[in-house]
């Protein structure tokens, strides 16, 4: 800068702007009135001298060397301002020019987008040619309509450009985006009409290869007009675009609605086979029942009279249905009672064994399910992610056509050793479903990093580096295991952006192993601890037999072994790519004479790259084991089969049945007794063994065929009532026994409580064995009706609501 005194102010601004190259438009006679400030040659470092511009409304720096900006302090007229390919490393320096409207820092070195806050009138940003990785710091420009990105380093868009809702032209090429659905984002910007993110002036976005990007842009931002600097406005080209994505959108729903009826036909298959696997030990439970009930009955009579029902009082006559039909034993045998009692123990002895049975089948069952809807679980995902990526994320269901199908399971075979297993059970594996992954996203990533190391190295070398590719398992976090969200995210966005472990080393590398046992032990080790200490039941380690492996193809590039005492991260291997770790060193490594060669081959690696390992197939498998899986199952098919309750000898189920039959054979024997289709009063005294209807306070009508309850109005004194093994299918003729304080109507048909009412005595509720199948209505009755009760049970109803 010229410091004279005796240069009068124009003098000095002309003589500053001749030294640095500055051209000027003066709109006054003064150089405090010029508007607009033009520099285009080299040699001018820093912004200075500003401050004799007052009005300054437009500045051009271009292709100079400054590094910082500055000295705009005072120029707070400023609309316009250009500092282009100069060497600015930092946006700042702004503050105080509030009146910004456009700001063009193109071909910097700027890194963040920050500073801007106070620019609230800016409409234009061109920060093109940079080196910004994030789209950030523009919260507040809510005025902003033109917005150049082109040239740098961003990957994700996200909902950062979500409050500037006036953009209308928006310029991301020659960036690194890759998801389709990362595009979508733009959806919520309602008025932009251009968008360029494969600019011919730029290197291409990774998206813009992909398949359906034209399609998939115009279908999900129908208002653009031009794209990728053609014009779009055309109404054919929008509906070509629309008609092409609902096609997809019809298509995809279609396969959804199959896996999902496919899964509805596997599960009502799965309860098909459940109930008449049930059928039997139902059977028996309701013939045990049945007689227990009868000689309670029959126990509590002798109790109450001191013999059989021979000995009645004269002033309470007996009619023909309540003589001594149902026991043809002697009534004056004193062991009578003993015989009964110990009758009874066996057969509740038998009942705990059959419905020990029940509990089993049902634990099996809910296995199955869990394991058949965890294996359609991820169908649906995937079929969803190809949607939504229209198809540049595509899952194929391998058969044993296919070569690939065949690769996966002998690769699987090669790296199973049995000597790993020993002390799990597990004496092979079984491959039940092999699914290829073909993301053209990851692909793309992988092929390009790929190739920069096949660019720098001969011919020989290349070679070499080829035979670096190498299949490996993925080795889940045991913690973690195999979450759908976590092997999901993996798959759409590969291993970078997937790791939610608080292990610091799995930020560092993915971790990978080439033998099962290094990667599927601990997740057995961890499921048996964790059940062991939940002390869940023990057919809930049936799950560790099926699991997930995920195959990728993994660059190993420079790799060397990792060296003690010393952590795994790219700070201490600094030229390398991968470090491996040989089985015998691992904390975990199984320890003993072994009879094979495996251990040596066995290594875990860490791949420094997440962008090298490519996730390239799930494999679904299930352990062979030396007791074999669901036996009860097994068992239980033999019984469907043969469809008789002839067992060949040595059968698992023939003894039970045998004991049954000792069981039921026992003393004293019960008869059929003549069953009752109605009640009259007649009835009801007799049965009460009196003539007054109010002495009544217990009654015993079980093992009858009625279906109604009439006349029991009368019975005010009633407590106790039983009317199990019946035809009821409700039970509102007991609304009235308001004294009533027990009540078992097991092993009936009630498919509702509506009229269950007024029972705000009763204790003993026994609901067992019916039909009731509303969970919540049927216990807001009781809740309502039934404010005293004590015991319930509702055992072995078909609820809708289990839980």
């Amino acid at each position: 800068m010229i410091e004279s005194e005796n240069l009068h102010q124009e003098e000095i601004i002309k003589e500053l702007c001749l030294c640095n190259g500055l051209s000027y438009e003066m709109v006054g006679k003064e150089g405090s009135n010029a508007s607009k400030l033009e520099m285009f040659f080299s040699g001018y470092p820093h912004i200075v001298g500003l401050s004799l511009f007052p009005n300054l409304t437009s500045l051009t720096i271009v292709a100079q060397d400054i590094k910082e900006i500055s000295g705009l302090e005072t120029c707070l007229q400023l609309k316009e301002l250009w500092i282009a390919e100069c060497c600015i490393e930092k946006i700042g320096g702004l503050q105080e020019c509030r009146n910004l409207e456009r700001l063009y820092l193109y071909y910097n070195k700027i890194s963040k987008i920050e500073n801007l806050e106070k620019l609230i009138k800016l409409q234009v940003l061109w920060l093109n040619h940079n080196m910004i990785k994030n789209i950030e710091g523009l919260q507040t420009l809510k005025n902003l309509s033109d917005l150049n990105l082109a040239g740098n380093l961003i990957s994700i868009i996200g909902r950062c450009l979500d409050v500037n809702e006036q953009l209308e032209k928006l310029n991301l090429s020659g960036n690194q985006i890759y998801s389709f659905k990362d595009l979508t984002n733009l959806t919520r910007l309602p008025h932009l009409k251009d968008l360029c993110l494969n600019d011919p002036q730029y290197k291409t976005n990774p998206v813009c290869l992909l398949c359906n990007y034209s399609t998939h842009v115009l279908y999900h931002l129908p208002c653009l007009e031009r794209l990728d600097t053609f014009d779009v406005s055309a109404k054919q080209i929008k509906e070509l675009a629309d008609t092409t994505a609902m096609k997809k959108i019809m298509y995809y729903n279609m396969r959804i609605k199959t896996v999902q009826r496919h899964l509805n036909e596997d599960l009502e298959k799965l309860n098909d086979r459940k109930c008449k696997l049930e059928k039997l030990p139902e059977e028996r439970i309701k013939l045990f029942s049945f007689v227990k009930k009868n000689l309670e009955r029959e126990l509590a009579e002798l109790k109450g009279t001191g013999k059989g029902h021979g000995d009645r009082s004269s002033n309470n006559k007996v009619t023909e249905v309540d003589k001594p039909k149902n026991c043809e034993t002697v009534t004056e045998d004193p062991s009578l009672q003993q015989k009964i009692l110990t009758k009874l123990n066996a057969l509740n002895e038998r009942v705990t064994f059959w419905n020990k049975k029940l509990d089993e089948i049902e634990a099996i069952y809910h296995i199955e399910v869990k394991q058949k809807k965890k294996s359609h679980g991820l169908l649906i995902p995937f079929l969803l992610i190809e949607l939504e990526t229209v198809g540049n994320i595509h899952f194929e269901e391998g058969t044993r056509s296919d070569d690939w199908f065949n690769s996966c399971y002998e690769l699987i075979l090669s790296r199973f050793c049995t000597w790993d297993f020993r002390t799990y059970g597990v004496t092979g594996v079984k491959v039940k479903r092999v699914i290829k992954v073909n993301n053209r996203i990851l692909r793309l990533k992988f092929e390009e990093k790929f190739q920069k190391f096949l660019d720098h190295e001969s011919m020989h070398d290349a070679e070499s580096y080829r035979k670096m590719l190498e299949c490996l398992f993925y080795v889940f976090d045991p913690e973690v295991m195999v979450k759908k969200k976590h092997l999901l995210q993996i798959l759409e966005k590969g291993f970078k952006e997937s790791e939610t472990s608080k292990l610091p080393l799995r930020k560092e590398a993915v971790i990978l192993a080439n033998s099962l046992s290094l990667c599927e032990c601990p997740r057995i080790e961890f499921l048996q601890q964790k059940y062991k200490d939940e002390k869940k039941n023990s057919l809930e380690h049936e799950l560790f037999r099926h699991g997930i492996l995920l195959i990728t193809k993994v660059f190993l590039g420079q790799s060397v072994q990792a060296r003690e005492q010393e952590s795994i991260n790219q700070a201490n291997y600094p030229m390398v790519n991968s470090v491996f770790i040989p089985q015998k060193y691992l904390l975990n490594s199984i320890v003993g004479q072994r009879n094979c060669d495996c251990g040596f081959r066995q290594c875990k690696w860490f791949v420094f790259d997440h962008d090298l390992v490519l996730p390239e197939y799930i494999v679904e498998f299930e352990y062979i084991t030396v007791v074999k899986a669901h036996s009860l199952f097994s068992s239980f098919n033999n019984v469907i089969l043969e469809e008789s309750k002839k067992f060949s000898e040595g059968s698992i189920l023939s003894q039970d049945l045998k004991v049954d039959d000792d069981v039921m054979k026992m003393e004293p024997r019960i008869k059929p007794q003549a069953k009752l289709f109605s009640l009259d009063d007649k009835t009801i005294l007799s049965l009460g063994k009196t003539n007054i209807y109010s002495h009544i306070v217990s009654l015993n009508l079980h093992g009858n065929s009625l279906s109604k309850l009439r006349d029991l109005s009368k019975l005010t004194g009633l407590r106790k009532l039983n009317i199990s093994f019946n035809e009821f299918t409700c039970l509102d003729d007991v609304y009235h026994l308001y004294n009533l304080e027990y009540l078992d109507a097991s092993h009936n048909h009630v498919i509702t409580l509506e009229g269950f009412r007024g029972l705000m005595k009763l204790k003993h509720l026994d609901l067992s064995w019916n039909q009731l199948k509303k969970s919540g209505d049927e216990i807001n009755v009781l809740c309502k009706q039934t404010t005293s009760l004590l015991t319930l049970n509702i055992q072995h109803n078909p609820w809708q609501k289990p839980h």
